[in-house]
């Protein structure tokens, strides 16, 4: 038999014989929460437990901040971890590393292969969402006949404007039926085009209720149709693959109630505001064109014709008087550079020479002889004066020495 010396040191052999067991070292074990408290330091403690057994857990703040939901009581969970034992309390515990709800692995596997599929395609591109209409003449609702989702979403567009036509189409919003029918909803107000709107609308649930809006043919649906589709599942935070193709994602029925279509009132005090904006707008300008009109009736061309005559008379004056005075200026400026031109003429007539007490000889056939080397003696010539000539014969020639000797 072996002896312990004291309650530590079995305490301390228990918890080794765990931690050395490679099986309870890591491990995964489903159960459902049956308390669940939150120390001040983060770090949650809980038990779990199933129809005859519990066992209690810890799990500590930086791990628990990476768990994707709020754990509460009642929750199905799958958690991993490994077994404890705690030598001052001398209880056993199991100390949890991970934690997700029960069934959610596979869903959240299925839900992230589509999600990277359908986004690669550019579903969710925001550049293919389409904008709603301002005031819709028809909204289409797809949703349980039953239950406060529809009864919601009326209540809430009767309350903002009662001039609304609602068209609802029936549909499973959860279960294995849950797609087929919303796709065939769309697929009626696709094909009838009577409606401006759809609102796809369910009033929250697990993530296992909604995994039906997570489905490839509504998103394909959505995408295809050329009316806007409002997503309104109304479960923060898990989005589903129906909220990020749609053209607007509302958080809840009644949020998309208020999406769908403005205030009555609001709108009606824009188209007041606008239509006393237009009409002040064609009073301003009839009242200007009033003016101009009535500055012509008063003009006095149209109370005495000849006033305009008159006026132009006046014109047709002043232009004939800037023009007289400019053929005149122009004249005087050409009748003294005749004249000077006229001067130079007279100062170059050989006459005018002659008058000064000049003369010039001629041969007796009228050539002049501008040498006296082209004389020689007997040669009849002819004297040129101003006021006649006389003839004589050359007695004697005498030239002149070229080189001045």
């Amino acid at each position: 038999m072996y002896k312990f010396e004291n309650v530590s040191s079995l305490n301390n052999f228990i918890r080794s014989v765990f931690a050395d067991n490679e099986i309870l070292s890591d491990f995964m074990l489903t159960g459902e929460i049956s308390s669940y408290t939150v120390s001040s330091r983060g770090h949650a403690y809980f038990t779990l437990k199933d129809a005859g057994a519990v066992i209690s857990c810890v799990i500590f703040a930086g791990y628990l901040s990476q768990v994707s939901f709020r754990p509460v009581i009642g929750d199905k969970v799958v958690v991993t971890g490994k077994i404890d034992y705690y030598t001052v309390g001398g209880r056993l515990q199991m100390i949890v590393d991970t934690m997700r709800k029960s069934g959610e692995g596979d869903l959240h596997e299925q839900y992230k292969k589509l999600f990277d599929k359908l986004e690669k395609e550019g579903l969710f591109s925001p550049e293919h969402k389409r904008p709603l209409p301002v005031l819709p003449r028809r909204i289409g609702v797809i949703t349980s006949a039953s239950g406060r989702v529809i009864s919601d979403i009326v209540n809430t567009i009767r309350k903002r404007n009662p001039y609304f036509d609602l068209l609802l189409y029936p549909a499973s919003v959860q279960g294995e039926n849950c797609p087929r029918e919303v796709i065939a909803g769309l697929d009626y107000f696709y094909k009838r085009h009577n409606v401006d709107v759809i609102i796809v609308a369910r009033g929250g649930g697990s993530y296992e209720d909604l995994f039906g809006f997570n489905d490839e043919g509504i998103a394909r649906k959505v995408y295809e149709i050329d009316i806007p589709v409002i997503s309104a599942i109304g479960h923060d935070p898990d989005i589903t693959i129906l909220d990020y193709v749609a053209d607007l994602r509302a958080p809840t029925p009644t949020g998309a109630a208020e999406y769908v279509i403005a205030v009555y009132g609001d709108q009606k005090n824009i188209v007041d505001n606008l239509s006393l904006n237009l009409d002040l707008a064609v009073s301003g300008y009839v009242n200007s064109r009033r003016n101009i009109l009535n500055g012509l009736i008063n003009h006095k061309a149209l109370h005495s014709p000849t006033y305009y005559c008159r006026n132009q008379r006046v014109v047709l004056s002043g232009l004939e008087e800037r023009l007289r005075s400019t053929m005149t200026d122009i004249v005087k400026t050409r009748r003294g550079s005749l004249d000077k031109a006229f001067s130079g003429l007279n100062n170059l007539n050989p006459k005018n020479v002659l008058k000064r007490g000049y003369s010039y000889v001629s041969s007796s056939n009228g050539e002049a002889i501008e040498s006296v080397r082209s004389m020689a003696k007997g040669d009849i010539i002819e004297i040129v004066f101003a006021d006649g000539s006389a003839s004589g014969q050359i007695n004697e020639v005498n030239a002149n020495n070229e080189t001045g000797e």
